[in-house]
């Protein structure tokens, strides 16, 4: 379940553009599959700790953003030994949570 308001067709090039211009340089198609990976994530993060309730709409929980990254990491890095990989994952996840923030707060879905 998303988020009730998020746009998730509009969020991904909006993530994009920012994430090039943070120096994101992996064909475009693998950084869309990230992108909407990361997304999945984060909305079950946000589930999880009833930052929205089952039917996406606002819950009674915080977003915590250390939290929020280690929780996705430890998603999105599942599987993942090699350490140089997994310092790629963490910077492209940070550029990810910059942009995503950035798009909540354009949509009005965060204050």
């Amino acid at each position: 379940m998303m988020m009730q308001g998020y746009d998730a067709a509009a969020a991904v090039p909006f993530i994009a553009k920012a994430m090039r211009k943070a120096g994101h340089r992996e064909p475009q198609e693998e950084l869309e599959r990230f992108i909407r990976r990361a997304i999945e994530a984060d909305m079950a993060y946000m589930r999880e700790t009833d930052v929205i309730d089952e039917d996406g709409l606002m819950g009674e929980g915080e977003y915590d953003e250390d939290d929020a990254f280690e929780a996705l990491l430890n998603t999105l890095g599942e599987g993942v030994t090699d350490e140089d990989e997994l310092n790629r994952l963490a910077q492209r996840l940070d550029s990810y949570m910059n942009a995503q923030a950035d798009f909540l707060e354009k949509s009005g879905l965060a204050g």
